[in-house]
């Protein structure tokens, strides 16, 4: 089984010692973004993985293709050219103090400026039976939203099964009308199979209705209905998105699964967040390897609950954890004492 995924390399700088940026003169690098975040966690649950981007010529652009190589995800389908690549910085948070990250300038990354051409997709595609595509792509420039269609729309045509993370950003849509937006997104979805979201892309976004209950029974009908409206407005076949909330002092998280009218909850999981940054990556990443397993909803919707959560419990966005470590912390329900 190969999965391809399709999207920007950024290089994230991460102020250690949960200092603030204004505290420190160090950072450490790392090479992230969906594509990577997702394909690495891939890779170490056994899959084989692979990337289509660009990087800048350059060295930062080869210590990127290094650190991809480590992750296990091949780089083959990277290319070069340019001088730019786009970068983040991450202040990690602690206590009542939020993680806080603030981007460079994207636009002008090599990815950015020229994406892969047709020839190109086409190339990556082969040997493929999982495509994955960011949303995050929608929200850069306009090569980049066009190379993003046409790989969903061949990707659709050939039969492979085609992955969407809707991962909308506000920082990268400053100016953007809605409409505009909005558009973007349901030029798209007529192509995809698999959708990674939540009810507030679907009401937020794409503008459909948002009816709110007062009881519990009562808004998981009325969530059911609307995940069944989109999935039938777009032929779409599985819809599934994580969401985390608080009581008292306690975070909390937890995941959804809708395929042929079932709608199946996860069971929510405390959580202790270390690094919350590419927690939807994680959660993407393990819906995609039950689909690859034949597993039963409810057991998809655990195991990506479950990746997420030891992905938040670990610095980077990359997650780097095996199969058997995110069954095995399902099995003790979060309790295990060593991990061997």
């Amino acid at each position: 089984m190969k999965i391809l995924a399709f999207g920007e390399v950024l290089l994230r700088m991460t102020v250690p010692e949960h200092l603030m940026l204004t505290q420190t003169d160090e950072l450490r690098m790392s090479t992230v973004g969906t594509g990577v975040n997702l394909l690495s966690s891939l890779t170490h649950f056994g899959y084989r993985t692979r990337l289509l981007s660009r990087l800048p010529d350059n060295a930062l652009g080869q210590r990127a293709a290094g650190e991809l190589r480590r992750y296990g995800i091949q780089d083959d389908y990277v290319t070069f050219g340019g001088q730019h690549m786009g970068a983040y910085f991450v202040e990690l948070g602690y206590g009542s103090r939020p993680e806080r990250v603030t981007y460079q300038d994207r636009l002008s990354s090599a990815f950015c400026q020229q994406p892969p051409d047709d020839q190109e997709i086409a190339a990556a595609l082969v040997g493929c039976q999982f495509v994955h595509i960011c949303g995050i792509t929608l929200s850069l420039t306009a090569p980049v939203r066009q190379a993003a269609l046409r790989l969903a729309q061949q990707a659709h045509a050939n039969g492979q099964r085609v992955c969407f993370d809707f991962n909308y950003r506000q920082q990268l849509n400053t100016g953007v009308a809605h409409e505009t937006l909005k558009a973007r997104y349901q030029e798209i979805l007529p192509y995809v199979d698999i959708v990674f979201g939540s009810k507030r892309d679907l009401t937020a976004l794409l503008d459909y209705p948002d009816d709110e209950d007062r009881t519990q029974s009562a808004n998981r009908e009325s969530e059911a209905a609307l995940y069944e409206q989109f999935v039938r407005d777009y032929h779409i076949d599985y819809f599934a998105g994580s969401y985390r909330y608080q009581i008292g002092q306690q975070k909390w998280f937890a995941g959804f699964s809708y395929q042929h009218q079932q709608l199946v909850v996860g069971k929510a999981r405390p959580l202790m967040i270390l690094d919350r940054i590419g927690s939807g990556d994680a959660f993407a990443s393990g819906i995609i390897t039950a689909l690859i397993e034949g597993w039963s909803l409810q057991k998809t919707t655990d195991f990506a609950i479950a990746t997420a959560i030891l992905a938040q419990a670990t610095v980077n966005d990359a997650p780097e954890f095996t199969k058997e470590m995110v069954l095995a912390d399902m099995a003790s329900d979060g309790q295990l004492e060593l991990i061997r």
